[in-house]
Parts: C-alpha cells; structure tokens; sequence
C-alpha cells in the first residue's frame, strides 16, 4: 500500500441546508442532506508550501455506503480532486455519522475561541502532489482544539 501523508486544516466555514424552500430558491433540489466545510491548508509539504483552499462535501445517504477496501484494515472513504491549486471532494456518509458531523460544527463552531481541525490522511507515493491528480482518502479525523 502507498504511505499515507496527513493535511490538517482549520474548517473556515460551513453550511448545511435545512428547507426545501431554501433549496428551491436558490434553484437547487437539495433536501438538507448536503453539509459541506471549507478551509484552507497551510504550508504543507505535499502541497509544495503553497496555501491551499478545502472543500468537502458530505452527502447523506438513506444506507450505509459500501467503501472501497484499501488492505490492511483501509478504506477509501473519497478521493480529493487538487485542481487549480484547490482540493474537493464528496463523501458519502450514512444517516447517523452525518447527524453526528452537523451535531457537533453546530454546537462547537460558533465558540469564541474554539477551531475544528480536520486530519486528512490521503494515499500518495510522491512527494508533491501534481495538479489535476485525484488521490483516495483513507482517513479523515476531526478534533475541537481551543485557543492557549
């Protein structure tokens, strides 16, 4: 299996959509079963020091997703998009992690003092990412840290 590299980041911003009328005015179709984070990566070494905005999108499915078996006990949960110098991707999560997520960016995002760091651990042989490459992620952590 290739090494795991780690990318941390601070979630900048997040947004989750609660009606079907908020959906349909803003032309979507979505029914609140998307909640997406931003962020942005600071001088990692994978992605040659430059600052790097994040986005991901969690999708809420009705069942539990079938994730890809990577070997020795990993999975790959997404792959994440490096594409004009900005990282995307999608998850597919079942009903209860992603109650849990939402529970918890409500509930610790707006503290004063209080940032959600997220781990992200992609699989890459290279040094250096190359643009317009997709890499599977077979770990991805996130801690409430408070200010010192």
């Amino acid at each position: 299996m290739k090494p795991i590299q780690n990318i941390k980041f601070s979630i900048n911003n997040w947004g989750h959509l609660y009606s079907l009328q908020q959906a349909i005015s803003h032309n979507k179709q979505l029914t609140g079963r998307k909640l997406t984070i931003t962020g942005r990566i600071l001088n990692s070494p994978l992605l040659n020091k430059i600052d790097t905005a994040i986005s991901i999108d969690f999708i809420q499915t009705d069942s539990p997703p079938t994730y890809t078996d990577m070997g020795e006990d990993t999975c790959e949960l997404g792959t994440l998009k490096l594409h004009n110098q900005q990282l995307s991707t999608r998850i597919l999560v079942d009903r209860n992690v992603f109650e849990e997520m939402r529970k918890n960016l409500m509930e610790y995002a707006d503290i004063e003092g209080i940032h959600i760091v997220v781990n992200l651990g992609v699989l890459c042989e290279e040094p250096i990412w190359k643009p317009d490459t997709t890499l599977p992620i077979v770990q991805l952590d996130y801690a409430m840290k408070g200010d010192a």
